[in-house]
């Protein structure tokens, strides 16, 4: 599963129909909710009040849905979803202390008078499409007004495009890629009748209680808060950047630089599953095999036999939130020491040790940890993996051209690379910033470790690998 820019996703010509929650002007189904917010929820919305312009940190998906277009049957599958999810009911109240600090409050709506309405059709060419469906949520998703939530479609002649995008504080990257199966199965409910076999969800605002509670336990000699510490002060107090030069001086003083993007295959699914059988056989897992690779490829490219970076972990910890949408994320400091290296296998256990040290400490809630440390700094070189073959209809996402979207970014010195293992094979997506210089440092490093992984998948031809670990040893 790719995940990019919606720039990067070709859109047809059509007719664009934008899709807009409301509770009919009705203000008395809201109330106030004294369920806390996550403290992800709480840092996002402080970190965006700041500049509430450049707050476009929106996440969703995009897919076509193979049967005739009905839109009384597209609005009633869009409620059904959010009904389905609490988290999509409910918004933050921004208010100021005696001290000018923003503190942030929950109000949330029983959704008795939720519709999802058609507020806008226009038929577009394909070149004009990007430019309004781009618009229409960077301008209409934010973490502080609600909807958190939108949707467009866009109509051809024998099937037609739905596109969901979401703020960050009501959605993770798993849960974009289930909305794709629930809004799909859902739509083929309200027209067939059939039955979309949907699990019973919990609510990410009944775990946004316990993450404020497991939070608020943690205090100044607590062991993450002093694992962070030790992780941070290595870079001078800041998260580790990327391992390679990307000129952070682009830009300005008063702007980030927009970043730049790329999605690519590392593996077909047969190579994949060749690398996961090496791993599995010296008792390892795919995630070692990729981050084994990726030190490896920095150590030749560097010559620093430590590669240093955040890791997202999932905190779906509890059954009744395993199909939940929401924020269910937490980082953990990972450190991959290739010192005294010699083989592949010696990878493999380096990365294995130093992800087995660190995650146990996503379950505590990073903004309470930075609070302790009094640290505002935030990651800089991030790496995510998920195994999403498992999810619902992952095998139908070629078919349908499923993808995961992300809003634009602007970053001076933010590398993210997200990898994924679909029934497909094996992806990698980044975000770096736009510059020429970290471009290439990130297409080497991609580069450099994807042929390490294919080296593995060729047989136990690992002469690519070994040859990386006699040149930097």
């Amino acid at each position: 599963m790719r995940f990019t820019e919606l720039s990067d996703y070709p859109l047809p010509a059509g007719r664009l129909t934008a899709w807009v929650p409301s509770t009919r002007c009705d203000g008395a189904t809201w109330s106030a909710d004294a369920r806390p917010l996550a403290y992800t929820h709480e840092d996002h919305c402080a970190r965006g009040s700041g500049d509430r312009a450049a707050s476009t940190s929106w996440l969703g998906g995009v897919f076509e849905i193979h049967h005739r277009y009905d839109a009384d049957k597209v609005a009633s599958a869009l409620r059904a979803w959010m009904l389905r999810h609490e988290t999509f009911r409910t918004t933050v109240v921004e208010n100021l202390d005696g001290q000018g600090t923003d503190r942030f409050s929950r109000r949330t709506t029983s959704g008795e008078l939720l519709g999802v309405d058609a507020v806008a059709h226009q038929t577009l060419t394909s070149e004009h499409m990007h430019a309004k469906v781009i618009d229409f949520f960077d301008n209409h998703i934010s973490p502080f007004a609600w909807p958190h939530c939108v949707a467009a479609t866009i109509e051809t002649p024998e099937s037609f495009l739905l596109i969901f995008g979401a703020d960050h504080s009501v959605m993770d990257a798993y849960s974009m890629l289930l909305a794709i199966s629930e809004i799909h199965r859902l739509y083929e409910y309200e027209l067939f009748g059939t039955d979309p076999g949907l699990p019973d969800v919990g609510s990410h605002l009944d775990f946004s209680v316990h993450d404020r509670e497991l939070g608020n336990s943690v205090v100044a000699e607590h062991h993450a808060v002093k694992a962070w510490s030790r992780f941070l002060r290595q870079s001078g107090g800041k998260f580790p950047a990327f391992p390679l030069p990307v000129d952070t001086s682009v830009g300005s003083e008063d702007a980030a630089a927009q970043q730049g993007s790329s999605s690519s295959w590392l593996l077909n699914a047969e190579q994949a599953e060749a690398v996961n059988a090496y791993s599995r056989q010296a008792g390892h897992g795919m995630q070692s095999a990729i981050l084994a690779s990726v030190a490896l490829a920095n150590r030749e490219l560097t010559g620093d036999p430590t590669l240093r970076f955040t890791m997202p972990m999932h905190t779906r910890h509890e059954l009744a939130y395993r199909f939940s949408v929401g924020w269910y994320v937490g980082i953990v400091p990972v450190e991959v020491n290739l010192r005294g290296a010699t083989t592949f296998e010696d990878c493999l256990v380096a990365a294995t040790t130093a992800v087995a040290s660190a995650k146990e400490l996503a379950r505590f809630p990073y903004p309470r940890i930075a609070e302790l440390l009094d640290n505002s700094a935030i990651p800089r070189f991030a790496l995510s993996y998920l195994d999403v073959r498992y999810v619902p209809d992952a095998e139908q996402w070629p078919q349908w051209r499923a993808r995961t979207l992300r809003g634009r970014s602007e970053s001076n010195d933010e590398v993210y690379f997200w990898i994924s293992r679909a029934p497909a094979g094996l992806t990698i997506s980044t975000r770096f910033p736009g510059n020429t210089t970290a471009t290439g440092n990130v297409e080497r490093l991609i580069s450099t470790f994807g042929s390490m992984l294919t080296s593995v998948a060729d047989g136990g031809n690992f002469a690519h690998a070994a040859d990386a670990t006699q040149r930097a040893s």
